[in-house]
């Protein structure tokens, strides 16, 4: 439906008949209406849900700290030993070997 069809059937709609006294005290009995429904609502403090979110941020800062960063060091220390024995592999292969199976590389160990 596009906005002519809407108009249109809108346009179409008897408009009920009321008096003056009903539209004048319209507003006054929507507000006392919509009273119950907000005053329902319990007026929340603000420094509640704040505390919540910071002391939830914090925690997540010092488990950061404490578990996850130390892990990310020793993991990148492992990985720079690896990379720098692996860069020096093509030094280490320098022998050939013979046995049954064929010809093989032998792993020599720095002396």
């Amino acid at each position: 439906m596009n906005d002519f069809e809407l108009e249109s059937k809108l346009k179409t709609v008897r408009v009920p008949a009321r008096t003056d006294e009903y539209w004048e005290d319209f507003p006054s009995r929507v507000r006392a209406e919509l009273r119950p429904v907000l005053g329902a609502r319990a007026p929340q403090s603000a420094f509640f849900p704040r505390l919540v979110r910071v002391g939830g941020f914090g925690l997540a800062c010092a488990l950061f700290m404490l578990v996850i960063l130390p892990s990310l060091q020793i993991a990148l220390k492992h990985e720079r030993a690896f990379q720098r024995e692996l860069a020096q592999l093509p030094q280490h292969l320098r022998v050939l070997m013979a046995d049954e199976h064929g010809l093989h590389y032998l792993v020599a160990g720095q002396q």
